[in-house]
């Protein structure tokens, strides 16, 4: 029996032949009457230059939180394996492609985030909020986006098998086969290159469209890749046990103040700032921090540097073990990017307590469950590894992806709060190690957040590089980057392990520093 991408393969290359004027209103209109396995075809429309609105979920996505201007285009919109589930919900994987009449001869998958459940606009922008580059789309690229295979931003999915294996992964083969049929139909030629860009969610998905499909795809972007979801979704338990017996009466929001938190990245600057060769607020020395938190005794009361403590060096099973790794100490802890996800504010929860937490029970455990109070962090490991399974992006062995010349691009925010850069650089150091150290490269990015945020050269273009990379054969050593918060300025954020130190003249030119690997 053909799998769904042999079938979709062999439909592109005969019954798929597009009419004479490939790229006219005609062509794309056309598209509605295409007949595809499982596939309904809802939108196949021309789409003149303009405007599109920013995307509403950038929050999630790391997608770009201003309007985007975009060129002629061809909008096509469907539903593939619209079904009902076990649950008696209706199921299906929505998507959206947009095809430049300006196009360049590749293909991009933009990757979700969260939980999906939403389809963000498929223009392929540069998954940091704080990134000016230029989207996918804009360049020339033909952008798909879809929901994972559910709708709505919520848990009610999860009893349903299919929709569990679906955002897992398998949507993702599905949505690849599709969009590169539709694009073969409207452009009479298949991509030359197919790439795939994400961040939170997104990222797992770029790091499982290179592990699941090493095939289909040529290069990925991956940001902050919720990659290890299952044991991170432990992790984000842990926090909110540490932190609610601090919490004056259950606020969670209140157990660090933002006075507290301001007092601990100050500490970290006093005795970070300076290895990189300049004190200009940001660590970039990283990876020489070696931060002494029992430094703060004294400045914190004990109870809230315990808890910080306990968070900071990461959830541990009832022998100590650790069960997800800890976090390293950088300058933004003290911004509102890493209170969102641990602590929240008094007008909005943290994600932790209306995302991770749920998602804990809902999507990771068997049956879809609550998370008990007062859990067992051992025993809640091991009840999420069954999902962990298939859920987590974690393998090492790429020999396929690698050997095709696929390309990794990965960059990770040092102070992200939801998925620990130790972890990343755990898994780079395996996965160097097991399939070679050609195919990725890895850009951890001092004082950023969750995709994007924070006191940090956030303001870069990964995917640039995966396109030089590919052209030229050259991996890159070093992602050029401005940082909106520090207007006028530029530092190189450097591939893992080198660090970017100071050399001498104009601290705002990125021209005054280079990389350099530590001694380890």
């Amino acid at each position: 029996m053909k799998t769904h991408l042999q079938t979709l393969a062999l439909l592109g290359t005969t019954a798929l032949a597009g009419p004479a004027l490939a790229q006219s209103d005609d062509a794309c209109a056309a598209l509605s009457g295409i007949d595809l396995p499982s596939t309904q075809i809802r939108t196949a429309s021309p789409q003149g230059s303009g405007t599109l609105p920013p995307d509403p979920m950038s929050a999630m996505t790391g997608g770009s939180p201003r309007p985007v201007e975009v060129g002629a285009h061809c909008l096509v919109e469907g539903k593939i394996e619209d079904r009902t589930g076990a649950d008696g919900n209706q199921y299906g994987i929505r998507f959206q492609l947009r095809m430049p009449e300006d196009w360049n001869g590749r293909f991009l998958f933009q990757g979700g985030g969260g939980t999906d459940g939403f389809i963000a606009p498929a223009i392929g922008a540069i998954p940091s909020t704080g990134s000016t580059a230029t989207p996918a789309l804009a360049r020339g690229y033909a952008v798909v986006s879809m929901d994972g295979g559910h709708n709505g931003m919520n848990l009610d999915f999860t009893a349903d098998q299919q929709a569990r294996l679906d955002l897992a992964y398998a949507s993702i083969g599905k949505v690849t086969g599709t969009a590169k049929s539709l694009i073969r139909a409207y452009y009479e030629g298949a991509p030359d290159q197919s790439y795939f860009m994400g961040c939170s969610n997104g990222g797992r998905e770029a790091m499982m469209a290179a592990q699941r499909f090493p095939l289909e795809f040529d290069g990925v972007v991956v940001g902050n890749p919720g990659f290890h979801l299952s044991r991170a979704a432990v992790g984000a338990v842990w926090d909110v046990e540490q932190l609610m017996p601090i919490a004056p009466e259950g606020q969670l929001h209140a157990a660090l103040t933002p006075e507290d938190l301001n007092l601990v990245s100050d500490e970290v600057l006093a005795r970070c700032d300076a290895l990189d060769g300049l004190e200009d607020g940001v660590v970039a020395a990283y990876g020489q921090c070696d931060f002494d938190a029992q430094a703060l005794r004294g400045q914190l009361p004990d109870n809230k540097l315990d808890a910080l403590l306990a968070i900071m060096g990461g959830a541990k099973d009832s022998a100590g073990d650790p069960v997800y790794t800890g976090w390293p100490w950088d300058p933004g802890i003290g911004s509102d990017g890493w209170r969102a996800w641990k602590l929240g504010t008094a007008e909005r929860p943290a994600m932790h307590q209306t995302l991770s937490v749920p998602s804990t029970g809902a999507v990771f455990m068997t049956p879809p469950q609550q998370v008990p109070a007062d859990p067992d962090f051992g025993d809640l490991a091991r009840a999420v590894a069954d999902v962990g399974g298939y859920f987590d992006a974690d393998e090492t062995f790429l020999t396929t992806y690698a050997a095709r010349g696929g390309k990794m691009v990965i960059f990770q925010g040092a102070a992200d709060p939801i998925f620990s850069a130790r972890d990343i650089t755990r898994w780079y150091d395996e996965a160097t190690e097991d399939t070679g150290d050609d195919f990725a490269r890895l850009f951890v990015v001092p004082g950023m957040t969750h995709c994007g945020g924070g006191p940090a050269f956030e303001d870069f273009d990964p995917l640039t590089l995966l396109e030089d990379w590919h052209e030229s054969g050259e991996a890159p050593e070093q992602m050029p980057a401005s940082a909106p918060s520090m207007p006028g300025r530029e530092m190189p954020v450097c591939a893992y392990p080198a660090t970017a130190e100071y050399t001498g003249g104009d601290a705002a030119s990125i021209d005054s520093f280079a990389c350099v690997t530590p001694a380890r």
